[in-house]
């Protein structure tokens, strides 16, 4: 066995070695302030009620990976993977192929999907939507 198949065996594990790696920041503590600090209005992080997923990598290993860079979510919705996907593609013509006319339908379609979802989540929520 390597030390690759050794670490990466389970989420777990990765976790814990990802964790023993000494850092003052990783991609999951941004995905960390994003998710929870950016809604938040505690003032005292000591008494932070999110402590189990504060600075743990294994926690961040089973987010749902729906993009990178500019064009991302960690949404479990349905919807807004697609409109996420949406704006990867786009972001892929226009950068790559130079399809800049692709690209504006692409992220105009997005955009739909993302007013349809906030109407239906509103709707869900007891407020007026569709």
């Amino acid at each position: 066995m390597t030390e690759f198949e050794r670490i990466t065996v389970s989420p777990a594990v990765l976790g814990s070695f990802l964790s023993s790696i000494p850092c003052l920041g990783g991609p999951w503590d941004d995905a960390f302030h994003r998710e929870f600090c950016s809604k938040c209005t505690a003032e005292n992080c000591d008494a932070c009620q999110h402590e189990a997923e504060r600075n743990n990598p294994a926690w961040w290993l089973e987010l749902i990976h729906t993009g990178t860079g500019p064009v991302r979510t960690e949404s479990r919705n349905q919807y807004q993977k697609q409109a996420t996907d949406l704006r990867m593609e786009a972001m892929h013509q226009r950068d790559r192929f130079g399809r800049d006319m692709l690209a504006k339908e692409l992220e105009s379609a997005a955009a739909s999907i993302e007013d349809l979802t906030e109407k239906l989540e509103a709707q869900a929520d007891g407020e007026p939507g569709i």
